[in-house]
């Protein structure tokens, strides 16, 4: 569909004739503003599959630019042990482990790829590794655009490593820190003049992610009263509210569920600036096993918070014994093998229920980012 990009910060309109992560004019973060439907038709395809049904609300000028390979439609499976367990009968996940390349991430570079090929970009650039960096290699490889990834020379054994190699990434081998792997990136993208991709900053890549929110609308009557996702960047927050938001305004649905997050004890900006208070990482690495939501300054923290404010909903930190303890449990009791940052979500359920926050008789929704076999069993 037709749209512009919007500053968050200065409201000034930009269209969508080049790749942009930032205003021109103040360097804000970027939000997409679509040209009106008509209210009498329905933007969402009957017969289409995945993503594909969703073209008219996503910010791909031309449909022939798409770039696919089925992500989307993952189930939504009831958690019967886990409910007995917590005494909440209505319990339910959505398998998002099971999208093409093993995480929820191919929603996002589904739509962030596709935007690529439609403003006619063959070469790109990036900081890369885990789950964002596999499916943003294969996507790239689908659509024929060259990868440039720059990954640390310690990570070179990792399998998420290996997967993005063999999807004949263009790889940059840097020293052992993020730091180096962005600074590196950012000096090759100004030098060869590509564009770099910036998954924190990225609105297209969270465009992809509302997706799961049109797709939960239809499979869930009535809908969810909760939803607890992992939240590093908060990306999935972020697209969940704007498909729900999209589909209250036109009518589609009489709610938005309460949307919370999750995130590790170690790494917690969102939560401690939902609760007002001061919050400072820890010296080197992130060492807790859900390394996926590690990220010390998500940039779009105060849309996040206004989020939590306007849905009703929390992050909670959750204890690292939980994560692997919650992985294990659920392996052992529903069958389902999930990754330690997707795992993340039943301590925060769990802890949601303390404190009274979430009732036995409400409806919540569990979206299982990652699949188990991608990261070493705890």
């Amino acid at each position: 569909m037709a749209y512009k990009l919007v500053c968050i910060d200065c409201l000034q309109e930009h269209d969508s004739s080049k790749y942009r992560l930032l205003c021109e004019s103040c360097n804000g973060l970027l939000d997409t503003k679509y040209d009106s439907i008509k209210p009498e038709k329905d933007p969402i395809l009957s017969d289409g599959k995945g993503i594909a049904r969703y073209l008219a609300i996503l910010p791909i000028n031309n449909p022939s630019n798409l770039i696919t390979m089925g992500e989307g439609d993952t189930p939504i499976v009831q958690l019967n042990h886990i409910a007995k367990l917590l005494k909440l009968p209505n319990l339910f996940s959505k398998l998002e482990y099971l999208n093409p390349t093993g995480s929820f991430k191919d929603r996002g570079n589904a739509v962030q790829v596709s935007v690529l090929k439609d403003l006619g970009i063959t070469e790109i650039a990036d900081p890369t590794g885990g789950n964002a960096g596999h499916s943003f290699a294969a996507y790239c490889a689908r659509a024929g655009i060259k990868f440039h990834g720059f990954a640390n020379k310690d990570g070179l054994s990792q399998s998420k490593i290996q997967a993005i190699m063999l999807h004949g990434t263009h790889m940059h081998w840097v020293d052992n820190t993020r730091e180096a792997r962005v600074e590196e990136a950012n000096r090759f993208s100004e030098e060869a003049g590509i564009p770099r991709v910036n998954y924190a900053l990225n609105i297209y890549f969270i465009e992809g992610l509302k997706v799961m929110a049109y797709e939960i609308a239809e499979q869930m009557t009535p809908l969810p009263d909760h939803i607890i996702v992992p939240s590093g960047n908060g990306s999935i927050i972020h697209g969940l509210w704007k498909g729900f938001s999209e589909m209250l305004e036109n009518g589609r649905i009489p709610k938005i569920p309460q949307l919370h997050a999750a995130q590790t004890e170690e790494t917690q900006p969102i939560v401690a600036a939902f609760e007002g208070l001061k919050w400072t990482p820890k010296l080197g690495k992130a060492l807790s096993i859900a390394n996926g939501v590690g990220v010390p300054e998500p940039p779009r923290l105060k849309t996040l918070l206004e989020i939590f404010q306007a849905s009703g909903g929390m992050p909670i930190a959750v204890p690292e014994p939980k994560i692997s303890a919650w992985q294990r449990k659920l392996a052992e009791t529903e069958g389902i093998f999930i990754e330690p940052t997707s795992a993340l979500v039943f301590g925060a359920l769990e802890r949601l229920i303390h404190i009274e926050a979430i009732k036995t008789t409400d409806r919540v929704l569990l979206p299982l980012t990652g699949f188990g076999a991608k990261e070493p069993i705890p």
